[in-house]
């Protein structure tokens, strides 16, 4: 039951891009709870220290809210029945540093190195104490239960998250390039993550991936310039081409990449606000996902990757097995079957489920009549139309048109 509570908890969290980390000594892994802050400015820092610290500083049965350095909140507990073992929430942050986090930063680390530790801060999920304590709460109270439950503290001051980084061992210059070195390094293997996942088609694993680094993920960018807005745009313009990228890996033909690509280019220019900017780029992670589900080849041999562009980009011309055959420079029957083979359905077959598919969006999104829509998608028997369509879709064109407007 407690370990699929804790499972709970780091799904919980996870969902926000709020770590979860389970630590016990001699507490290995624990210098990535603050995502390698302390282990940045100050390399001989004690781990083993600062885990016996937190261990003594944390009471049985008790959930501890802390602040510590830099204003970053944490959340600890004991992990019942497993001895010596810490719990430990973070870091989140609820807005921007004040301006005695900044003085301090300035005076112990310089301005130069306080610009590497923004870029850091930046980089750590924000989110109110409202949208985080109360589901750890409850879920620690179940944790906890057979125990009588938990008690709850918050420590503005909590003793082991207070550091100072020993200015004996700390060199300016390393310390520059190594904190935003190591956030950007994680920030680059959750955004290749989602590359990897949209050139597969995988929806769930390519969201998964760009919440890590999404305009409110733990490892986002930035902004630059003076126009914050300019510099989301410029951002999802990068992301838009990354994923034209991404689905060209999954033998996408160039006219959809072209059509998707050009498509969001002009949606990214008309975005008004923050909010319209992440409705817009995850739409776009998901829309190229579906692509990929759609059109890509590449499970086919070339000759049949080249018939198959060759049909979705003449749908309103006469496609025959004779035509596409001397396309190919290769004969019907082994057309026939080399194409059955690989996709499982005859070449008719495939020709008109993609005809009537293309007519079935277009009855939706357009207002001419069925004739017209069958004629555009190459048919020009009505009858024929309404027949095969009857057979693909279950329905026929007018039942279909009103089916779909009515929703």
């Amino acid at each position: 039951m407690q370990a699929d509570l804790l499972l709970v908890i780091e799904k919980l969290m996870a969902a926000k891009n709020v770590q979860a980390l389970r630590a016990a000594p001699p507490w290995q892994g624990l210098d990535t709870f603050d995502y390698g802050l302390r282990k940045t400015l100050d390399p001989q820092f004690d781990w083993q220290d600062f885990g016996a610290l937190l261990l003594k500083s944390i009471p049985e049965r008790t959930l501890v809210f802390g602040e510590g350095t830099f204003e970053l909140h944490y959340a600890f507990c004991r992990v019942p029945d497993q001895k010596d073992t810490l719990l430990c929430v973070g870091p989140w942050r609820t807005g921007p540093r004040s301006e005695k986090s900044l003085r301090w930063a300035k005076k112990h680390l310089g301005e130069a190195a306080d610009r590497a530790v923004e870029e850091f801060y930046n980089a750590v999920p924000m989110l109110p104490d409202a949208a985080i304590m109360p589901e750890l709460s409850a879920v620690a109270g179940l944790l906890f239960a057979d125990q009588g439950g938990c008690e709850e503290v918050s420590w503005h001051e909590f003793l082991p998250l207070n550091f100072r980084p020993d200015l004996r061992f700390f060199n300016e210059p390393p310390f520059e390039r190594e904190l935003p070195a190591a956030m950007i390094e994680q920030r680059y293997a959750a955004e290749d993550r989602m590359l990897d996942a949209v050139t597969l088609g995988d929806v769930s694993s390519a969201m998964d991936a760009y919440k890590q680094f999404g305009q409110f993920g733990r490892f986002k960018i930035s902004d630059r310039g003076h126009d914050p807005m300019r510099d989301r745009k410029n951002r999802a313009i990068i992301l838009n081409t990354l994923l034209r990228k991404a689905i060209q890996k999954a033998t996408v033909h160039p006219y959809y990449i072209d059509r998707i690509s050009h498509r969001y280019a002009l949606r990214i220019e008309g975005i008004a606000t923050d909010e319209e900017m992440n409705a817009l780029t995850a739409d776009m992670v998901r829309e190229y996902c579906t692509y990929v589900q759609r059109y890509s080849l590449r499970d086919y041999s070339p000759l049949v990757q080249k018939v198959i562009n060759h049909i979705n980009l003449n749908m309103d011309s006469q496609l025959s097995l004779k035509s596409l055959a001397a396309m190919c420079y290769i004969s019907p029957s082994y057309l026939s079957n080399l194409f059955k083979q690989e996709t499982g359905q005859t070449l008719t077959d495939y020709i008109n489920t993609q005809r009537i598919r293309r007519a079935a969006h277009r009855l939706c999104t357009g207002t001419d009549g069925i004739a017209a829509v069958a004629e555009q998608v190459g048919i020009l028997d009505v009858n024929y139309f309404t027949k095969i369509f009857k057979k693909v879709m279950g329905v026929t064109p007018t039942q279909y048109r009103r089916q779909h407007r009515e929703r």
